[in-house]
Order: C-alpha cells, then sequence, then structure tokens
C-alpha cells in the first residue's frame, strides 16, 4: 500500500474517532439538560400565586411582566394597565392569596384556562383605602418546563372603607412564612454585607453581585455604591428574612435600617431589602441580586421660599392649646410660619409649594395604630408627590387642623409635633367627607444649599376608630 493511501486511512480512523468522541460528549451533555428540566416539576397554581402576589406587592413590573402572556397585555380588557397603573403612582398594594386555591376552577368559555377567583387586596390610596376583589385568568405555556401565565386579571368589585377588620382576619390565615436570622442560609452572607457597608470596602461590595444581576440591576447597584463614600451604620435587629415561596434558592432580607453620616454629622436613616440567590453552575455561592436603597430622588428645582406668598403663621382656628416647647422664640417664630404655608398649599392643593418645604433627603414615615398594634410604611419625597397628587384628585375640598403645637429645638434643628386633623370632602360628590386624627412630628433644618428651613423628616400616627372621628 503506497503511502498516500497510508496516510489517508490513518486521516479517516482519526477524524471518525474525534467525531464518535464529540459525539457522544454532546449527547451526554444533551441528555443531562433534558434530565435537569424534565426532573423539574411543572408548576402548580400556588406557585403561581406566590409569584404574582410578590410581583405585584413589590410594585416590581420586570418580575410583573414576565407573568403575562405577552399578546394578552396590549388587551385594554385583560387588566394588565389597571395593575401597571397602581405601580407608576406608587400606590402601596397588600394581596391576600389565602384559600385562593380552593376557589380555583376551570374557565367555563375555554377549559384549557383557569380562573382563580374572588382574591382580595388592599390598596393604600390616601385617605380611605380601597378595597378590591380580583379574578385571575391563567394559562398553562411552554414545552418542558410548564409555567402559569396570565391571560387576564379581572377586578370584579371595590370599595372605599376604614374596617380592614375582614381583610385583616383574612390575611392572618395566611402569615409571611419568615425565619428568624440564626435558622437563615443567607444570614452569614447578610453579616458580610453589613461588614462591607460599614468598612466602605466597594471592591468587596462589588464583588457579593452578581455580575449578570448587576448590570439588570444598575440603578440600584449605583445608588447603593453612591452611599458607601458617607459612614454607614446598618441595624439588623429588625430583619425579616423570607424565602421565595417559587424558588429554592431566592431568600428576600427586609426592614434593614441604615443610617448615613458624614463625619459625625446625622444625615439620613433609610431602609433597604436585599434578594440573594444561589449562583454558580459548579461552585455554587450565594450572591446580591437587588440591593434596593431609599434613593436620593432629583426632582425639579423647588420653588425659593422668596418668590412664595407671604403667609401668615398657622391659623388661630388650628393655633389651640399650643405649648411652643423650648425653642427660641425666633425658631418658634419662623417654624410656625412654615407651618401655616404648609397648612395652606395642603388646603389649596398647591402641590408645588408644598413640595418646595420638603428637603430633597425627606424621610417620610406613616404609621396606622390599630388596637395598639403599630403598621408602619415609608416614602421618600417622590413617592410623597405622587400620593399627594392622588390625593388631590380624590378630594374636591381639604381642611387641616393642627392643635397642641409644641416646637423644640435650636437655631438650625428644631422638631414640631402636634394633633392634625383632616377633612376630605370626595370630589365625586356622592361620598360622604373623611375625617381622620392623628399625631404629626416634623424634623425642620437649615439646608445648606439654599439657607432655607427645610422637612427632612415627618411621622405621621394615624389612629383608627377614634370616638371623636367615625369613619363613615
Amino acid at each position: 500500500m503506497s503511502d498516500f493511501q497510508n496516510n489517508a486511512l490513518n486521516t479517516s480512523k482519526f477524524s471518525l474517532s474525534t467525531s464518535l468522541k464529540w459525539g457522544a460528549i454532546i449527547l451526554i451533555v444533551i441528555l443531562a439538560v433534558c434530565g435537569i428540566l424534565l426532573t423539574r416539576s411543572s408548576e402548580t397554581p400556588a406557585g403561581f400565586l406566590a409569584k404574582w402576589k410578590n410581583a405585584v406587592e413589590s410594585g416590581d413590573l420586570q418580575s410583573y411582566n414576565a407573568l403575562w402572556v405577552k399578546k394578552f397585555q396590549e388587551q385594554h380588557t385583560s387588566g394588565y394597565h389597571n395593575t401597571t397603573q397602581l405601580f407608576e403612582e406608587n400606590i402601596k398594594i397588600e394581596v391576600n392569596i389565602a384559600n385562593a386555591v380552593n376557589r380555583t376552577r376551570k374557565d367555563p368559555q375555554d377549559p384549557s384556562y383557569l380562573r382563580i377567583e374572588e382574591i382580595p387586596m388592599l390598596l393604600h390610596t390616601i385617605g380611605e383605602p380601597l378595597i378590591q376583589s380580583r379574578t385571575l385568568t391563567v394559562a398553562k405555556t411552554g414545552l418542558i418546563r410548564q409555567r402559569w401565565k396570565l391571560v387576564s386579571e379581572e377586578v370584579v368589585s371595590e370599595e372605599f372603607g376604614s374596617d380592614l377588620s375582614a381583610f385583616e382576619a383574612d390575611s392572618q390565615e395566611s402569615p409571611v412564612d419568615t425565619v428568624s436570622q440564626s435558622n437563615s442560609p443567607v444570614a452569614p452572607f447578610v453579616l458580610e454585607w453589613k461588614k462591607v457597608l460599614e468598612s466602605q470596602n466597594i471592591k468587596k461590595y462589588d464583588s457579593l453581585w452578581d455580575k449578570s444581576a448587576r448590570k439588570k440591576r444598575l440603578e440600584n447597584y449605583r445608588l447603593a455604591r453612591l452611599h458607601m463614600d458617607q459612614e454607614l451604620d446598618v441595624d439588623l435587629n429588625q430583619a425579616t428574612y423570607t424565602p421565595v415561596a417559587h424558588s429554592n434558592t431566592r431568600h428576600v432580607v427586609d426592614n434593614i435600617s441604615v443610617t448615613v453620616s458624614s463625619s459625625g454629622t446625622f444625615i439620613e436613616t433609610h431602609p433597604r431589602t436585599l434578594t440573594i440567590e444561589k449562583k454558580g453552575f459548579f461552585f455554587r455561592r450565594w450572591k446580591l441580586i437587588n440591593d434596593e436603597v431609599g434613593s436620593d430622588y432629583i426632582t425639579d428645582q423647588p420653588i425659593s421660599q422668596h418668590d412664595q406668598p407671604d403667609v401668615d403663621a398657622i391659623s388661630e382656628e388650628s393655633d389651640l392649646g399650643i405649648n411652643d416647647g423650648d425653642a427660641p422664640i425666633d425658631t418658634q417664630y419662623k417654624i410656625r410660619q412654615i407651618l401655616g404655608k404648609w397648612q395652606k398649599a395642603w388646603e389649596e392643593e398647591d402641590l408645588d409649594t408644598y413640595m418646595s418645604i420638603y428637603a430633597e433627603k425627606a424621610l417620610i414615615t406613616r404609621v396606622t395604630v390599630r388596637d395598639g398594634k403599630e403598621i408602619p410604611s415609608y416614602l421618600r419625597k417622590k413617592e410623597l408627590h405622587q400620593k399627594m397628587k392622588q390625593l388631590n384628585r380624590h378630594y374636591a375640598d381639604i381642611q387641616i387642623r393642627i392643635k397642641k403645637l409644641e416646637i423644640k429645638g435650636d437655631r438650625a434643628v428644631a422638631d414640631a409635633q402636634f394633633l392634625q386633623e383632616f377633612e376630605g370632602t370626595p370630589a365625586s360628590g356622592n361620598r360622604p367627607a373623611y375625617k381622620d386624627i392623628g399625631v404629626k412630628k416634623l424634623t425642620l433644618m437649615i439646608d445648606p444649599s439654599d439657607g432655607y428651613w427645610k422637612i427632612y423628616a415627618e411621622s405621621w400616627s394615624l389612629y383608627v376608630d377614634v370616638p371623636e372621628f367615625p369613619k363613615n
């Protein structure tokens, strides 16, 4: 046999051997992938409901969009835009899915669809909360890993009302599945995150993030990184560790409090929420996939207080039972003027003037006190702007009364605490006026950027079922 024939035969054998080798490798990979996919069970309606509840309550538009069959999102009657509008208005939403699976049945018009009926939803609108009942229609999609997707989200009933006992009773049947810090598998990671923040180790902070998640959550990542230029004190005492219902490897850590200071001077305290997931193929480690900060919102240039119309201090009607506290006389006088301006702007629905009195980093805390139990929520300036805009649309006439005012402080910082009475006449004209009463505390400081007094913190405690102001 010639050398040419020998070389051709050897080359043929080598090519065949290489092809078989790579073919076997590819086949093994395909079988492994298929095995992994096939061992993952199809999603149950309960798993879908947990995802839907989490997306709606968090206001996460990306997660919410992922739950929909795309072609139905564009249909006006599907209900998609009703929920996304609530996200845009920063309305806080609570969903009760207790026993919802028991109210699941096949759609009579299309047996391939499921209807999950009468899901209670609580919208924390300004004034009276709005209670809705919703029905979801879902379809199963996917070939190997089947997942439920929304076809419609219908509001079947809604009403304003302050009696939330029925909703709260239902909610207690399905408590949030939280675990203590000691029992949570992500607790060591959270402690490492706390240490990194307090040591201002930016390089180490970057390594805590999953790289792909960092790109998706670039705005949150940049904001969190920006805060590390200041002194941070992380408080984990009230933190809650919650495993995500539809994932075996994802956890949410909420109610983290971070205090920001500069050279020992307090700047702000903001809430923080971490989403942590185990990442990696061979070596799996916990990684940040979101680090949500109480953001520093940039708004339009506020109206200068010199440009605002002069107004008197708090009206005599509101100035009942006044106790000026220990602040200097000139501070008391100035704070009373600012409160008068704040009160007048609220009553006249002058939103620009109202918001100009708040500092850019203002933190608003709202606490509902019912049966001795405090239920807090937190807003930044941008969120307050949206809620006040919504309130102005809801009420045609607003009256604010300030009583038992007490002002403490010095010539640069002051606390004003008072009893606030609110009365609003709905714009629709077919509902009685809404009234409430509570304690408001404002922390005001001279803004170094313009030298004017601004509200840096606001705390509002609403007392439910006060006899003097029964809910209509």
